[in-house]
């Protein structure tokens, strides 16, 4: 755990329940951004361990992106606890990116640094930290972000600009995985998928369920994105499931680039029967190599 400014402390959920043994900060308040996440126990509201302290939780999916209703809601409560003289700590599940986006939104809004870089630059000499500052801004009112992924959803790809290439993503074997893993993994893979679909450059919108579109003024532009971002999702990751952290190696994703609906849907369906065909990836068979219910591989 680490002061930043002022009252404001920065830390981990490790940090956070060893207040409740010792406090040599004497913290009073305590902001919880950590929702939605892959470890054990996921984010949930722990104002009953921490009896004397004003609490508050605000569940934020781990996808490097906070919504701009949270930050509101953040930013009210901490100026509230500022206002009473509290010591604030603002925590997630490592102290990196969630709280550390938070609290250089909460800077920024109560004027302790004039823009995010300077409140990242003033956080990151007392942490290293990679905030969580892609707040969706440009979103208008009435379009539904997904809660999902953080995303734009189809209303959005429906209003917003049209382009001249869109590509049809969906995940491979999803249904498998999900059966196997189980519904808290399966989410946790379709938002590994939005954010690496982001990092790779992609206008990306979340259609439904595990499948995703993304706009490109070329096939080309979007043939080299979108094969980056299956080279990046088959590298090895870590999900939560049944009790245990697994690791899981060589998931992937098949799309269809097209100029029409009916173009981009015939070309998903040929690349998925390719995908068929092929061997099966190594998650699938440790599953096989188990007996489709072993944990321990």
């Amino acid at each position: 755990m680490n002061h930043i400014v002022n009252n404001l402390w920065l830390g981990s959920q490790q940090d956070a329940d060893e207040l409740v043994r010792s406090n040599p900060d004497n913290i009073t308040a305590i902001l919880n951004v950590r929702g939605a996440d892959d470890y054990d126990p996921p984010g949930r509201d722990q104002s009953a361990e921490h009896h004397g302290k004003a609490y508050k939780w605000i569940p934020a999916p781990d996808i490097e992106i906070i919504y701009p209703r949270h930050v509101k809601e953040a930013v009210a409560w901490l100026r509230e606890q500022t206002d009473k003289g509290a010591r604030i700590l603002i925590h997630c599940k490592h102290g990196l990116s969630r709280s550390a986006g938070f609290l250089a939104a909460y800077m920024v809004e109560s004027g302790i640094s004039s823009s995010l870089d300077e409140a990242k630059a003033t956080i990151s000499a007392h942490r290293i930290v990679y905030p969580a500052t892609l707040v969706v801004e440009s979103v208008k009112p009435d379009v539904v972000i997904s809660a999902l992924t953080g995303l734009p959803n189809r209303k959005a790809f429906d209003e917003w600009e049209a382009s001249a290439f869109v590509a049809l993503v969906e995940v491979d074997r999803m249904r498998t995985f999900q059966d196997f893993y189980g519904p808290m993994a399966g989410d946790a893979l379709i938002r590994r998928l939005a954010k690496i679909l982001i990092d790779v450059g992609l206008d990306a919108y979340h259609e439904q369920g595990d499948q995703f579109l993304c706009k490109g003024e070329s096939s080309h532009e979007l043939n080299a994105k979108l094969s980056q971002a299956r080279r990046i999702f088959g590298e090895p990751f870590q999900v939560y499931s049944a009790g245990h952290i697994q690791s899981v190696e060589g998931t992937d994703f098949s799309f269809g680039i097209g100029a029409t609906p009916v173009e981009q849907r015939a070309a998903l369906a040929a690349a998925k029967r390719i995908t068929a065909s092929q061997e099966s990836p190594e998650w699938l068979r440790k599953i096989i190599g188990a007996g489709g219910h072993g944990l321990d591989w």
